[in-house]
C-alpha cells in the first residue's frame, strides 16, 4: 500500500490507502474500483449517468445519501491497481479527474463538491500572482509562500512511512496534481456532455487463451 498525501487529494486520500477505522462515509473516500452496493438500491436510482466519466459512481452516491441510505468505509476491503505506465497518462489521469468533478457539479451542485474548487482557483492565482507583484504589491506573493510551507510539511509528514528519497520525490508530484487537476475542472465547467445514445460504441474481443 501506497502512502498518500493529504494535501494533494484531501479526504479523497482514503481511496488510496487505509485511513482510520470503518466508518459512516460519503463519496470523497469512496471508489467504484473497490466498492459493493445493494442492487436494488442502484436499481431504484436508475444506476449510473453514463453521460458522466469519471463521477459517475459519485453522483449515484450522492443519491444514494440523499435518499437516506449509508455509505460506509472499511480500510481494511483493499483492492490492488496497477499504476499509471507513464506520466503522460499520470497527467491525463489528473485532468479526467478534475473535468469528472466539474462536470458532476455542473450536473448534481452539492456543498460536498466546494472543495474541489480549491485546485482551478489555485491555478487562477499562479496565473495572476506575478502581475500582482509587478503592478500592486509583493505581498501577493504570501499564499504562495504559505503553500510551499504546507507542501513541505507534508513531504515530512511521509517521511517516517515513505522514506526521504521517496518524500521528496513526490513533492513535484503534489503540486502537479493540483495544478493539473485544477486545469481539468476548469475545462469540465465547459465541455459538452454527451447523453448515452450519442456515445461511440467500441467492440471489445475476448480471446480465448490456451497453453
Amino acid at each position: 500500500m501506497s502512502e498518500s498525501a493529504a494535501i494533494a487529494f484531501g479526504p479523497s486520500r482514503a481511496r488510496y490507502d487505509s485511513v482510520g477505522a470503518a466508518r459512516p462515509s460519503d463519496e470523497k473516500e469512496l471508489i467504484l474500483c473497490n466498492m459493493m452496493a445493494r442492487r436494488a438500491a442502484l436499481l431504484e436510482l436508475g444506476g449510473f449517468n453514463e453521460a458522466l466519466y469519471p463521477n459517475e459512481e459519485n453522483a449515484l452516491m450522492d443519491a444514494i445519501q440523499k435518499r437516506g441510505d449509508k455509505l460506509l468505509y472499511d480500510p481494511e476491503l483493499i483492492v490492488h491497481r496497477r499504476p499509471r505506465k507513464s506520466m503522460k497518462s499520470f497527467a491525463r489521469m489528473l485532468m479526467n479527474y478534475g473535468r469528472g468533478r466539474a462536470e458532476q457539479f455542473r450536473e448534481y451542485p452539492t456543498f460536498g463538491s466546494v472543495l474541489n474548487f480549491v485546485p482551478p482557483l489555485f491555478l487562477v492565482y499562479l496565473v495572476v500572482v506575478l502581475p500582482a507583484v509587478f503592478f500592486l504589491t509583493p505581498f501577493a506573493l504570501v499564499p504562495l509562500g504559505l503553500y510551499a510551507v504546507a507542501v513541505v510539511l507534508q513531504v515530512l509528514a511521509l517521511m517516517p512511512r515513505g522514506g526521504v528519497a521517496r518524500s521528496l520525490g513526490a513533492l513535484p508530484f503534489i503540486v502537479m496534481t493540483h495544478v493539473l487537476y485544477g486545469f481539468g475542472f476548469w475545462r469540465g465547467l465547459f465541455t459538452k456532455l454527451e447523453t448515452p445514445g450519442e456515445k461511440v460504441t467500441v467492440p471489445v474481443t475476448i480471446e480465448k487463451i490456451t497453453k
